[in-house]
Order: structure tokens, then sequence, then C-alpha cells
């Protein structure tokens, strides 16, 4: 998990493939340069344009071969310059928070890039433009799965449906209702989710480029109750991050319980008793802090 601080830095995941630096407006999923289906670009015959004789150099060359350029494949530009088109896009994390604050951004450097964040008791809030003209407020207090048991973490998702111009917010056990959107929102498929204003703890960041299920969001809400699950455009399992100031990286809350107090065992005769007993009175008063 990485622990962030709202004043003092932040941080954005992408793909291990995916070069963020590659440009700064309007990203698409795949590279924008403009590329033939085949390598290579540049014109050439399919044997050498040297002129050269057939035989020998004596004074009675052969027929030249033509030099007309004749590409080895074909040399029509078939631009990638756009994402290929999404049926939506659906994205899911665990995170601790104490107050109200933004969560991400999705795609931030896209025409309309995708701000989702906290509101009071318990909203939560799309921004689809730069300056906040459109927004989506959510709540999702409707029980759904009362199988679901509650921990420690916050585990949200939200799944927005480009087809039918809908979007819902999951958390926890419990489900929004669905709401048409201000604007026709279409995902430009850039995996890129930047963290920046967010005060606490945040891990099993998950991207999709479609809409979830509610299967699949249940899935994600039980740690795997019937697959283990993995994002398609990004998956915490196979992910890269370029932190910024003041950002932690440490292990899971579960992690951190599951650790023994001590991991020196006592040999008989080695240690006197008192040590022992100061030793884990110290530990065990270091743990509750």
């Amino acid at each position: 998990m990485f622990t962030l601080s709202r004043d003092r830095g932040g941080i954005s995941f992408y793909p291990p493939y995916y070069d963020p630096s590659s440009s700064t407006t309007n990203r698409p999923y795949y590279y924008t340069t403009n590329r033939p289906y085949y390598y290579p670009t540049t014109k050439r015959p399919y044997y050498t344009t040297t002129k050269r004789p057939y035989y020998t150099t004596t004074n009675r060359p052969t027929t030249n071969r033509p030099t007309t350029n004749r590409p080895y494949y074909t040399t029509t530009n078939r631009p990638w310059t756009t994402a290929p088109a999404t049926r939506g896009v659906s994205v899911c994390l665990r995170y601790l928070a104490e107050s109200f604050s933004s969560l991400f951004t999705l795609s931030p450097s896209s025409r309309v890039p995708l701000q989702f964040g906290v509101g009071d008791a318990g909203s939560y809030v799309m921004t689809f433009t730069r300056y906040s003209y459109y927004s989506q407020y959510f709540r999702p207090n409707i029980k759904f799965w009362p199988n679901i048991r509650p921990d420690i973490w916050n585990r949200v998702c939200f799944t927005v449906d480009s087809m039918k111009n809908v979007a819902q917010v999951f958390s926890g056990s419990n489900i929004s209702i669905r709401k048409r959107l201000p604007l026709q929102y279409v995902w430009s498929g850039e995996p890129v989710m930047d963290f920046s204003g967010f005060d606490g703890q945040l891990t099993d960041v998950q991207i999709w480029d479609y809409p979830l299920s509610y299967r699949e969001v249940f899935n994600y809400m039980t740690s795997g109750f019937y697959a283990p699950y993995q994002g398609s455009a990004l998956s915490w399992s196979y992910i890269s991050y370029s932190p910024r100031g003041d950002a932690l990286l440490e292990d899971t809350f579960e992690l951190l319980g599951r650790q023994p107090i001590s991991n020196r065992r006592r040999k008989k005769g080695r240690w006197p008793k008192k040590t022992r007993k100061f030793y884990n009175v110290w530990e065990s008063k270091r743990e509750q802090l």
C-alpha cells in the first residue's frame, strides 16, 4: 500500500508498457506515432537499386533490373492516433482517509479527464471536465450484498457505461442508483490514474475498459470470491508508478498485523527471564501506536 499526504506529494499509476511522458496532451491507449501496419516505413525495392551488369564488367551489360520503388510490404499508412472505442470504464480501489477529499483523476492528459472524490456522509462525486463544469453525485446507501463482511478498508468501484451513458458507484456491500451522466462520456483509453491532494492509504488499484457486471464487482468486494481478478487496462499485480514528493510504500495492514512480535526464538538459558518479559511489553506498546 501507499501512504500519501495531501500537501506533500502524490503518485501516478500506469501499466509497465505505457510511457506517461511520451506526450503531454491527448495520450491514447496506443502509440501516437504514424507507422504502417508492417515495417519498414522507408520505401525500398525488393532488390538492390544499384545498377550493375548481370555478368562481369565487359561492355555488354544485360538489361538492368527495374529500379522502380517497390516496397517489400504495403506502404499505406494506417496511423494509430486514436484509441479503440470502448464500451465504458470501471475503476476499483481500496483506501483509508479521515476527511473528504479528491481521490484520483483518471486519464489526466486526455481531453476529458474524469475526477473522482469523496463527499460528505458517504457520498462520491464524479467530475468530467478540468473546470468542474459537469459533476454527478452518487450516494451508495442501498444494501445490495448482505453477506459481505466489512473490513478496515473502504472498497469502492464505479462503472461507466458509454453505450447507455449511465454510471453507478459501489461501496462495500452497498450500491447507488444508476444515474444518467450530464454529458456523453467516452473513455479515452489512457490507462493512467493520478492521486493528488489525497491524505491516507490506498492499495489494490484496478481499471477495466468496460463496465463491470454485478458479479465482477462482488468478486472484487470479496477479494476474489469467485476467481482471482485482474484489471484489463491496469492491474495492481502488474503496475508501474511515479511518486512525487512524500509518497511512502509499505506493507498493507493485513501483512503488518500478521508479523510476529519477534523473529528470534529464546534458547534455553540464553536470555534472562526479566529481559524477555521487558522486550515483549515494549513490543506490545509499540504495536498500539
